[in-house]
């Protein structure tokens, strides 16, 4: 780190007139006279006429400046790093009702205390949630009001809770908008469509995709062809297109993640065999990943029975992307999430956190990539 001298007699009114018309004055007369004596160029005025009133302008720049008080200023100091704001994340993927596995989690990482609350020093921590907060078959409303009062704990510690929609969210909303019974009252059923509607159907941070199901070829053209035509990032298409899709069922189909034959229109889909899909699409979806900049895909969707991340996902077939598979079936192992931590070298560091790795040192070096 360079520092410069603490103090320096700063004249204030000097420094103004100097760097906003002495200097710019000196500059156009250097521009001038690459161009040539005035008399070649119409318009511009004389260099002695030029000098004159640059010189008339320092000494009464100088005469008031012995009047002016000199004040000391604190001259800030420099550093030759730049600064760079770090992302840091925990993310969790398909709990299905469960939040007993998400307080021992964040225990587990440091971010929540023994009570159970955010601890002090999570400053731009994003915690996410890949979809699948509340099961399908019997959503708790009470689930929603913890992921809720969540959020704005994280408010007040300067941290955020981002949350993605999963196929349970979206089959719940299916149901209610064309009216069927979930087996809630009226106040629960309000509450919860308007929580799943407030939900993201992705987001990206920096070169990391954030999303519930695997990304099909159809979703990712459209997002390519969303940002060539409007210049906007790609988080903007939740606004202008996913919650306009909240019109109607059907128009809600096309993200909804169907398990059905797939229609024409369908950007989102139940993918069925994965590995087959990538390898038949995989050289236009790396391509299509590699213009929009995404190098990570952190999802959830389809349970591995290991209770361990898939890291490397289709690498085969999809070189230039680090897919990661981060439902371990949480709910029934008790454990389990996935960590980023930016490097001051921008790299990223990723660690996993499951019961097959469960350990007092993971836990320190957890805790501090996050907190």
């Amino acid at each position: 780190m360079n520092k410069v001298d603490k103090k320096r007699p700063f004249h204030l009114l000097g420094s103004l007139a100097w760097g906003y018309i002495i200097r710019p004055l000196r500059s156009i007369k250097r521009v001038y006279g690459k161009l040539g004596s005035s008399r070649q160029v119409p318009g511009l005025v004389s260099d002695s006429v030029l000098e004159e009133e640059i010189a008339e302008l320092e000494a009464k720049t100088q005469a008031q400046e012995e009047v002016q008080p000199k004040i000391e200023m604190e001259a800030p100091e420099l550093c030759l790093e730049s600064i760079v704001k770090r992302f840091k994340c925990i993310v969790f993927s398909d709990t299905d009702n469960d939040t007993v596995s998400v307080k021992s989690t964040l225990r587990f990482a440091g971010i929540f205390n023994e009570q159970d609350k955010l601890v002090d020093g999570l400053n731009n921590l994003t915690l996410f949630h890949t979809g699948d907060l509340v099961d399908k078959k019997r959503p708790d409303p009470s689930v929603v009001e913890y992921w809720q009062s969540l959020q704005q704990e994280a408010a007040a510690k300067d941290c955020q809770v981002k949350l993605i929609v999963g196929n349970h969210e979206q089959e719940i909303w299916q149901k209610i908008a064309t009216g069927k019974k979930i087996g809630l009252d009226e106040r629960n059923v309000r509450q919860l469509k308007g929580f799943i509607e407030s939900l993201d159907l992705f987001y990206v941070e920096g070169t990391v995709l954030f999303i519930h199901g695997y990304p099909t070829l159809e979703f990712l053209r459209t997002l390519q062809h969303y940002r060539e035509v409007t210049g906007k990032a790609l988080n903007f298409f939740n606004a202008d297109h996913y919650r306009k899709a909240f019109k109607s069922s059907e128009a809600m189909r096309q993200y909804a993640y169907i398990r059905e034959e797939k229609r024409a229109n369908y950007l989102l889909y139940d993918v069925m065999d994965a590995a087959r899909y990538y390898k038949k699409h995989g050289r236009s979806i790396n391509a299509l990943f590699m213009e929009l900049e995404i190098q990570v895909v952190i999802h959830g969707h389809r349970p591995q029975r290991s209770g361990v991340q898939v890291d490397y996902e289709f690498r085969k077939w999809l070189p230039n992307v680090r897919m990661i598979g981060n439902d371990t079936k949480v709910r029934y192992k008790g454990l389990g999430a996935t960590v980023f931590s930016s490097k001051p070298d921008g790299t990223m560091e990723v660690l996993f956190i499951n019961t097959k790795n469960k350990s007092k040192r993971l836990s320190k070096r957890v805790s501090e990539c996050l907190v």
